[in-house]
């Protein structure tokens, strides 16, 4: 059986100079967070104040390691037990979600900084290299994200994709690119490649803001000396953020972005 099942888990990203000034104003007013223990939070404004629970709390000081092991971790060994997996990252424009699904931009990215999908990738390699028995493992990924309700390829296949079901393969990306990987850097090179393909602007609260959701697929499979086989598939995404255009600046075709943004998300 897997180890885990649906868990929420909260975490707060470090506050940025603009939001500094604007916390000296709040705290005047009485507003602040209040973190009690690994689970609990509460808001408080003022006399009034109103209370949080989730599977796990990750307050601003908490690093990319520990979010790793106690969010992904379990569900990663349950993929490479031959479950299938997700992984998502939702939240407000510019909370931090791209940074804790990948890690910073490349060339501010260290060993530490690295965000859920590199640990990812490193975290199944150490398994292969680590088991010593006569399995064979066969690892291939795709790279899609929604823009504007259409699915896009992010790898370069087709322009416009559809997803199909049916009751042998259950639900599917028809015509997708699925690419095999042998390391690491194979997988690093293709979030490179669908990073550079994906829809971003910059708006008044995210210089580099996500205009759609990004969906990155990890499928394994192994095959036993037997010649028995599981198949685990993980899926990692990385939802646009929730928008308000008066906050963003949105201009051009930024509000219509934030529109179809905002609709899917509430759906």
């Amino acid at each position: 059986m897997p180890s885990c099942n649906v868990r929420v888990v909260c975490r707060f990203r470090p506050i940025n100079q603009r939001e500094r000034d604007e916390a000296a104003k709040m705290e005047e007013l009485g507003f602040k967070l209040v973190f009690e223990g690994d689970t609990d939070v509460t808001l408080v404004n003022g006399k009034q104040s109103a209370s949080f629970s989730f599977d796990r709390i990750f307050p601003p000081d908490s690093n990319q390691v520990d979010v790793y092991n106690v969010t992904a971790r379990p569900t990663i060994e349950d993929v490479l037990s031959g479950y299938n997996g997700t992984i998502f990252a939702y939240g407000q424009t510019g909370a931090g979600k791209t940074f804790t699904m990948f890690g910073p931009d490349p060339e501010f990215m260290t060993k530490e900084t690295r965000g859920v999908i590199p640990r990812t990738s490193a975290h199944i390699f150490s398994h292969i290299d680590g088991d010593n028995s006569k399995r064979e493992y066969a690892i291939k990924c795709s790279f899609v994200e929604i823009y504007k309700e259409a699915l896009k390829d992010l790898l370069g296949g087709k322009a416009e994709l559809k997803i199909r079901e049916s009751p042998q393969k259950g639900v599917w990306i028809d015509g997708v690119v699925e690419e095999f990987v042998t390391s690491e850097q194979d997988i690093s090179d293709l979030i490179t490649i669908g990073d550079n393909a994906k829809s971003v602007t910059a708006t008044q609260m995210n210089a580099r803001s996500s205009r759609s959701h990004s969906l990155f697929i990890i499928t394994i499979e192994q095959k036993n000396e037997d010649g028995s086989t599981k198949i685990g598939k993980l899926n990692l995404v990385d939802l646009a953020g929730s928008e308000k255009i008066g906050k963003t600046g949105a201009k051009g075709n930024t509000p219509e972005e934030a529109k179809k943004i905002n609709q899917s998300l509430s759906a």
